[in-house]
């Protein structure tokens, strides 16, 4: 069953660039379906992507980093 919606023109307008060949329902489906980064990052821990030890070399280079540039 499909409803009726208003939407200010440039809203329309953004919308209609983002949907691409999708349907408007997809475009909003998608956008309720978005994930934040922190989402991300906790599915993806514990499954076996995170190194401790690179992580650790990591922060290492990223020390130096700041100091240099920050």
């Amino acid at each position: 069953m499909s409803k009726i919606i208003s939407v200010s023109d440039d809203v329309y307008e953004k919308m209609k660039r983002m949907k691409g060949e999708n349907s408007y329902s997809v475009l909003i489906r998608n956008l309720f379906e978005k994930k934040s980064n922190k989402e991300k990052i906790l599915e993806f821990y514990g499954k076996g992507g995170i190194d401790e030890k690179r992580i650790k070399e990591l922060k290492k280079y990223w020390k130096r980093w700041t100091e240099k540039y920050a």
